[in-house]
């Protein structure tokens, strides 16, 4: 094999890595940003705008660079500069999380996905320019060089995008996948430095690797900690205290975000909306037997519900989600457990329930198809003829905030549903409070913690949210933004270590 043609084999192979690790990192680092900034059309719509931003720029300054006579150092160059960043992002997200805490958060947001993703994608943008110059020996080969350079790079990252989401992120977590990218995109400049006697650059490269594992720790709190495709999942102890005593609690957080808290002596709840729907339990459906349950978290409104000697399934997308519930949480052995999205086991079922519970929250997102009129349509065939739904949301009503509410409330309208709204935490302060909705076919009662109506308002959209038009997520954009930007302050920035 002739020298030539071991060259466009290293290059072209280069070139599959390289777009490989472009997706791996946007994947990646999206999922670093979460657990600080959460997975709303935001962040995405940010680091989407980011990563397309850093390749458009790298594709420029590469082409420009192609033309000098040492374009091939400086491809080499620029790959252990692009693996170095990526060895050192864990470490750089951590620093720039809490400079950016000063922002509000859109533009929290984006410098943080400014330092994270762009740098790296821009220098990996250079790669394909230089490539294409160092295989291309006539002006004729230029474009056909420039197609197959381009394709070998996009397959790479479909087949990258696949690893990571489906086994690099699941099994090693976050730095690791890090780490192993930037060791893979490295191999290449280390074997043209090595073979030219220049050793430096490797020796960066190896203290790169060391910062980065040095990022790799677990607070002596933490019970449990594992980054995966549905979000970083902690279980994590700590001392709750009030303006009497103090109590260990124990949390379970999806993206840093408060899913379950209960009393570790009792096992009881220490959310009240919880408290909320027991109390009104009762109210609604004294002869409730039956209940389904459409997201687990801890297995606290699942395990309340059992206590009241009712028959209990329970829906979890997420297989880690029913392991900590069972180990941490002490989850009823009695509760019929489906790991399945929510929307799909319903078309799965055909029992009859007298309660069915919405608590989807994956971190603060709430799945819209879950929100939809066809949705509630097919909820609304499972329940019992005195059979309600109990809703757990967030607390807006008024403004841009509240439009989301306002959409959830009329599509269950248009539904067949009337629906109750109650309240917990600060009724005064939106940012500080959830709304939970009793929705059923016949008219209720009065229920215990109902919004007064003073703090109801007279609403500002007619619209509802289909699976053909489904806007509820977009509506609740500015809630989630909201919601974030305080729980970033008062929760997230406290707890990190």
């Amino acid at each position: 094999m002739s020298n030539t043609t071991r060259k466009k084999q290293f290059l072209y192979t280069l070139s599959f890595i390289e777009g490989g690790i472009v997706m791996s990192t946007e994947l990646v680092g999206a999922k670093i940003l979460a657990p600080y900034f959460g997975t709303s059309l935001y962040v995405w719509a940010c680091v989407m705008a980011l990563t397309l931003g850093g390749l458009a720029c790298g594709y420029f300054v590469g082409g420009r660079l192609s033309v000098q006579k040492n374009h091939e150092k400086i491809l080499m160059t620029s790959v252990l500069c692009a693996a170095i960043y990526i060895c050192c992002l864990p470490m750089l997200t951590f620093l720039f999380v809490y400079l950016a805490s000063n922002f509000s958060l859109i533009p929290a947001v984006l410098v943080s996905s400014s330092v994270v993703l762009f740098p790296p994608v821009f220098i990996m943008g250079m790669v394909s320019p230089l490539i294409i110059k160092s295989i291309t020996t006539t002006h004729e080969e230029v474009g056909k060089k420039s197609g197959e350079i381009y394709a070998t790079s996009t397959l790479g990252g479909i087949c990258f995008t696949f690893i990571t989401a489906f086994y690099s992120i699941p099994q090693w977590g976050l730095t690791i996948t890090l780490i192993i990218n930037a060791g893979l995109l490295a191999a290449f400049s280390v074997f043209y430095f090595a073979k030219r006697k220049t050793f430096f650059p490797i020796l960066f490269f190896l203290a790169s690797i060391f910062f980065s594992f040095k990022t790799i720790h677990k607070n002596p709190s933490t019970l449990y900690l594992e980054e995966g495709l549905l979000g970083k999942l902690e279980v994590e102890d700590r001392i709750y205290k009030t303006d009497t005593n103090s109590e260990m609690v124990r949390y379970l957080l999806i993206n840093n975000i408060i899913q379950s808290c209960v009393d570790v002596k009792t096992n009881q709840s220490k959310l009240i909306y919880s408290n909320v729907l027991a109390q009104n339990l009762s109210l609604v459906n004294p002869k409730a037997k039956t209940a389904l349950v459409l997201g687990l978290g801890g297995g606290v409104i699942s395990n309340m519900l059992i206590e009241k000697n009712m028959q209990v399934t329970a829906v979890e997308l997420d297989g880690r989600v029913i392991d900590v519930a069972k180990k941490y949480f002490k989850l009823s052995a009695d509760i019929n457990i489906i790991e399945d999205d929510a929307r799909h086991a319903l078309y799965q079922l055909n029992n009859k329930y007298d309660i069915v519970v919405i608590d989807l929250f994956a971190g603060e997102v709430t799945p819209s198809h879950v929100l939809s009129e066809e949705c509630f349509s097919k909820i609304k065939s499972l329940l019992s003829s005195d059979g309600f739904i109990f809703i757990n949301t967030y607390g807006y009503l008024t403004s841009k905030a509240g439009q989301g509410n306002q959409i959830l409330l009329n599509t269950l309208k248009q539904a067949g549903f009337a629906s109750t709204i109650c309240y917990s935490g600060d009724v005064e302060h939106e940012d500080y409070r959830n709304l939970l909705l009793f929705a059923s076919v016949k008219q209720q009662t009065a229920l215990n913690a109902s919004l007064p109506k003073n703090k109801i308002p007279v609403f500002e959209t007619g619209l509802t949210t289909t699976d053909n038009k489904p806007i509820i997520e977009f509506a609740n954009a500015n809630a989630v933004k909201r919601w974030r930007f305080s729980y970033l302050r008062n929760f997230i920035l406290y707890k990190t270590p």
